[in-house]
Order: structure tokens, then C-alpha cells, then sequence
């Protein structure tokens, strides 16, 4: 089933985050993220993008490297520019399960580095596997960080930058993150 929207949103209440995964079918998941499987979820993805980061580049890696690097990270921010994070979320009219349910634990089958899979294993039993190209991979490190900061939780080393600094951090957006 393919995937049309994704959302994530920090719920104060509940302190934690709320994922929600729109579908072809009119659809939708949610799942509620705690603080830990955030970071999970982080250290899964993270490694598979060049995120932009003030503090990314290797105090010992070469003239050659540093370029490369700079490289990579430009063609991520034109990436990120090129999404839509601005389009509200669309509710879809049936959620596939009763409810968000927990995740307790995350992984990532990468056996084709093309197109990893994220494994969301939820305390009600059930496993949501997403199969993820580079672009949703950038989208959910994205979110991750911008909702993380928005909760005051710390992600990972670039937490502190969201790779997405050319966003605009108004009320409403940072309240529903696309």
C-alpha cells in the first residue's frame, strides 16, 4: 500500500510524538513515538542521509572529503526545499488500527540499501514495515528533528540545527509538522 502523507506532531500531553501515515487507500496509521524509540528511529535513519549540520565535517578529513561532504549535504538542503512541508495533513476517513498504538522498538532492514525497510514493532503485537526510498528516509529525519526540538528532546548530535533551516518556524506549523 502506498504511502501518500506523512505527518508527526508532539502531543504535550501524552509526551510523546504522534506519527501518522497516510495511505493510498484513504487510510491512515498512528502510532505514538516515545522519547527513546524517537531516538531509535533517529540512529536507524540518520546514517542513510547526509543531514547538513554546522558540525558535520571531520576535524581530520581531507580537502577532498570536506568537499564531497559540502556536496552531498547541498543536494539534501535542494531536496528538502523541494518537499512539501507546507500542505496541511489530510485525516483520512479510517484508521487502520483503533487508535495510535505504542512503539516499543524499531529496526531497519536495509538488505537493499535502495530501499530500507523500517520495522515498528507495537506493544499491541502488531508490526508496521515501511518500505522507505531517500527522499521519505530525508522527510522522516526532518520531522524527527524539528518535532524533537520542538519538544525540548535531544535526538542526536545535529539536533540542535533541523535540516531544514529554511522552513518557517510559524505557530501553526510547528504544531503540525507534514
Amino acid at each position: 500500500m502506498g504511502i501518500q502523507q506523512l505527518n508527526l506532531s508532539y502531543s504535550t500531553e501524552q509526551d510523546r510524538l504522534l506519527f501518522r501515515v497516510g495511505l493510498q487507500d484513504n487510510s491512515e496509521l498512528q502510532v505514538w513515538l516515545t522519547y527513546r524509540v524517537a531516538r531509535e528511529v533517529w540512529q536507524l535513519l540518520s546514517g542513510k542521509t547526509p543531514l547538513p549540520s554546522a558540525k558535520s565535517i571531520r576535524p581530520e578529513a581531507t580537502p577532498q572529503q570536506a568537499l564531497e561532504q559540502f556536496q552531498q549535504e547541498a543536494k539534501t538542503m535542494e531536496t528538502l526545499q523541494k518537499m512539501d512541508f507546507s500542505t496541511a495533513y489530510q485525516p483520512r476517513e479510517k484508521v487502520k488500527n483503533d487508535g495510535p498504538m505504542l512503539v516499543v522498538k524499531a529496526s531497519l532492514n536495509d538488505a537493499n540499501p535502495d530501499m530500507p525497510i523500517l520495522n515498528l514493532v507495537c506493544h499491541e503485537g502488531m508490526t508496521i514495515n515501511m518500505n522507505l526510498n531517500k527522499e521519505m528516509v530525508l522527510a522522516i529525519c526532518n520531522m524527527l528533528q524539528l518535532t524533537a526540538k520542538e519538544a525540548g528532546w535531544s535526538i542526536g548530535a545535529s539536533a540542535q540545527e533541523p535540516a531544514s533551516m529554511g522552513l518557517a518556524e510559524d505557530a501553526e506549523i510547528k504544531k503540525v509538522l507534514h
